[in-house]
């Protein structure tokens, strides 16, 4: 017996003939087949519930009575929609002429300026003159507010759009945020005098259409226009969450979320948004240092990888311990080709030691959105690899080489004579070893991780190394130079006593 599947319901907009799931609204439908650029929003945002109060998004609907709002109208089968009709245009430049009469005109100052919703849609959709005359509304004297030590408000500029007051409510569940009066005088405000307290605060200035609210961190510290925008992945914990890195002149400025389903949908935390300051640190070690007198001083690769050939020759035992921020291929190049440089047995064990996370199976969920017991990306990448844990019985080793990234705690115990850093160290954790190779850091080279559910996830790099700092590679290439060099200046000798 045959069956034939029921096709699928489809809806025109604009022309364009699209398939889409039962339940979707006209938004949802356009948002499938990525033609919803036409459609302009400011409540609406797709991780957050239906409002459907700013009524930018109408569309004209054939044979329906009045324009519908495209947020929360429902496709339906043989549904005939048209975005840019002369009466759809007419409404929405209605709107932005209502939501321009209090705005104030700080687009030089305000740091939305280059991404604003109400710029964009102004140019597209707003009327060329005002017809308001009286004078502008004022949220008191004081231009901006804090919301907690982590975002500012401008309540001038805010259109009452309310995802803010959604995004507390609906997604961190802590509703913070409310609007307080109406009309006129409709204002936000905290619910708690203290201000928000929720560890997602970062993602409210992220959705915020204007530049109401805004993150401190990123406050007045460079116009958007200028920086470059890239794909990354967030390293601050085992959730892994996809993020746009943006940065100019080798400088990252901020992190932002990028929607990923599988990981972290539309939000990344505030411990994950500001964690690039950790390769920016003042305090890091980004040239070779050698220890001389009891103290580290800077050196160079050409004196520094002979020492570390000399030490790895010399030794009968030797540990290499790789931490759990390191990325799979450079866990898999250590493992396999730094034998090869010492006649001693070489032991291979990953490290954590964030939150006492030992392996994967210590991790665990610290809310019920992204953040992590974990404090590092790639923990299940190195039990993948076929690596192991640092165990209490991993002890006295000749050499052992510490290599992370910049996220893996550092043992508290001495586990080798010799002991070397390589890899990302500040400059006092440096201080306990013989020497120091710098590495890179995440947004310094490209690989892959695997997030803490088994999804593994690649990225490129986002700026140049710091200062002398080198990819395993390359250090790996150089010491294999070093190593090959007595062989051919042997051959050459024996090549001229012939």
């Amino acid at each position: 017996m045959s069956t034939t599947e029921s096709p699928k319901p489809k809806v025109t907009i604009d022309g364009q003939v699209i398939e889409f799931q039962p339940g979707d609204t006209i938004m949802r439908a356009a948002e499938r087949a990525h033609i919803d650029q036409g459609i302009p929003r400011f409540c609406y945002h797709p991780g957050l519930p239906v409002a459907g109060t700013c009524r930018m998004c109408t569309v004209e609907v054939e044979k329906a009575p009045k324009l519908m709002t495209a947020c929360s109208t429902p496709a339906a089968d043989g549904m005939i929609v048209h975005t840019q009709s002369e009466k759809v245009r007419k409404s929405r430049a209605g709107v932005m002429e209502f939501l321009l009469t209090n705005h104030p005109l700080d687009c030089p100052v305000c740091d939305q300026a280059g991404e604003c919703s109400l710029q964009d849609y102004n140019y597209e959709y707003g009327p060329g003159t005002s017809e308001f005359r009286e004078e502008k509304r004022v949220y008191g004297d004081a231009q901006t507010k804090p919301l907690s030590d982590r975002l500012t408000l401008n309540m001038n500029r805010c259109i009452h759009c309310e995802r803010c007051v959604r995004y507390t409510e609906d997604v961190t569940k802590t509703s913070e945020l409310l609007m307080n009066s109406r009309g006129w005088r409709k204002e936000l405000t905290t619910a708690l005098e203290e201000g928000l307290f929720n560890e997602y605060q970062g993602n409210i200035a992220d959705i915020c259409p204007v530049g109401a609210i805004t993150f401190n961190d990123f406050r007045f510290q460079k116009r958007v226009w200028f920086l470059k925008e890239k794909n990354a992945i967030c390293d601050g914990c085992a959730k892994g969450c996809s993020i746009y890195a943006d940065q100019e002149k080798n400088v990252i400025y901020r992190y932002r979320a990028r929607h990923n389903e599988a990981v972290n949908g539309h939000w990344i935390c505030d411990e994950g948004r500001v964690s690039f300051h950790t390769y920016q640190d003042p305090e890091r070690v980004v040239q070779p240092m050698l220890k001389a007198q009891a103290s580290l001083v800077a050196t160079n690769w050409e004196t520094l990888v002979p020492w570390l050939m000399q030490s790895l020759s010399n030794a009968r035992r030797v540990l290499l311990l790789i931490g759990t921020d390191a990325t799979s291929e450079e866990a898999a190049t250590l493992t396999q080709i730094l034998p090869s440089f010492t006649k001693g047995e070489v032991v291979t064990r990953f490290y954590n030691g964030t939150n006492g996370v030992r392996q994967s199976s210590d991790d665990s969920p610290l809310d019920e959105l992204l953040r992590r017991k974990d404090k590092t990306p790639n923990t299940k990448g190195m039990e993948l690899l076929g690596l192991h844990p640092l165990t209490e019985q991993d002890q006295g080793f000749d050499v052992a080489i510490y290599f992370r990234s910049g996220r893996a705690a550092i043992p508290a115990q001495k586990l080798g004579q010799v002991e070397i850093a390589w890899g990302v160290f500040s400059a006092r954790e440096g201080e306990r070893f013989a020497a120091v190779l710098p590495g890179l850091g995440t947004v310094e080279k490209f690989g892959t991780f695997t997030q803490c559910d088994g999804v593994t996830q690649s990225f490129e790099a986002i700026i140049q190394p710091h200062g002398a700092s080198a990819s395993v590679k390359k250090i790996l290439d150089g010491m294999r130079m070093k190593a090959i060099v007595p062989i051919l200046a042997a051959r050459e000798v024996a090549r001229d006593s012939v």
